[in-house]
């Protein structure tokens, strides 16, 4: 009699000490969900040259996620980003967006009118338009041209003083150019293409979906490179390299080799006629653009504001 109760007596006293464990585990601190987060990862705006003798970049950059806020994020580089959420998609024809922040259309965009006036090199930096693009290395002329046709496939070129240094295939837009950014820095050229891509969502509006954008640094794809889905908006920022990203969906921006995941949808650029009213606004230490995250728009600055 006295054997039969003791082994229950013990399989209830197993079965309490586990319910226990149990309890305490979830009973634990739960950590809370970080507002930004910092990853090494390898530079990304100055892959190493091919077939050169230059030395190559062996530091790491890091990764920032800030959160959305009306106070501007200064970066160690010095760069700055405001943000601005708006009350709705901005309107085009004339440009209207209505910021949320307390502060007007005309505030917003007039805040940094000195550094607007510093304007890019035009025969650099297409927005909107057709033509070939050409910039001096040193003596050197360099020059985006059409190549031939090879194998039904349309060919861009980047020549040096007339001779081919660069050939890739390329998918035309058809309603802007394709040519879109030819510039040089430090000892390294730059050449931004926008390719024609398949509609994500047959219905959408958003410039996002119809055209994709590949950067190529020394005939190098940052798409490739970096596992990019596009890059672009190349441009020279406080002569330093930057540009937007997209990376499994999600849209952010390099400068000078550390990437900054802003965690946009989309961001509009390539944008034709009066679409072409929401592309990004480039100056040499400034630039302006529209993004959104999901139904929520934004128009934010991104510059070194107050530097020489």
């Amino acid at each position: 009699m006295g054997c039969k109760m003791v082994q229950p007596f013990k399989n209830m006293k197993r079965i309490f000490c586990l319910s226990l464990c149990y309890l305490l585990a979830a009973c634990g601190t739960a950590s809370q969900v970080p507002t930004s987060t910092a990853t090494d990862i390898a530079p990304s705006a100055t892959p190493p040259p091919p077939s050169t003798s230059e030395p190559t970049t062996t530091l790491t950059v890091r990764v920032f996620t800030p959160v959305a806020t009306n106070t501007p994020w200064i970066f160690p580089s010095g760069l700055s980003i405001e943000e601005h959420p708006l009350a709705e998609q901005p309107q085009i024809e004339p440009l209207l967006f209505n910021p949320l922040d307390a502060l007007t259309q005309a505030y917003v965009l007039q805040k940094h009118t000195s550094l607007w006036d510093e304007t890019l090199p035009p025969n650099e930096y297409y927005s909107v338009g057709w033509g070939d693009l050409w910039v001096m290395q040193g003596n050197e002329k360099l020059e985006a041209v059409w190549g031939p046709t090879e194998n039904g496939k349309v060919i861009a070129q980047v020549t040096r003083n007339g001779n081919v240094i660069f050939s890739t295939p390329i998918e035309p837009p058809g309603t802007t150019s394709p040519f879109r950014v030819l510039t040089v820095y430090d000892d390294h050229w730059a050449f931004e293409v926008a390719h024609e891509k398949e509609r994500l969502q047959p219905n959408t509006q958003l410039v996002d979906s119809f055209f994709i954008g590949e950067i190529f640094v020394d005939g190098q794809s940052l798409n490739e490179l970096q596992g990019y889905d596009e890059s672009f908006g190349f441009q020279i920022l406080h002569g330093r390299p930057f540009y937007f990203f997209k990376r499994d969906g999600k849209t952010g921006v390099s400068y000078d080799g550390q990437e900054i995941a802003l965690g946009y949808d989309g961001a509009w650029h390539y944008g034709c006629c009066s679409g072409g009213a929401l592309n990004p606004r480039m100056a040499q230490n400034i630039i302006g653009f529209f993004a959104w995250r999901g139904d929520q728009w934004y128009y934010t600055e991104i510059g070194v504001f107050g530097q020489p």
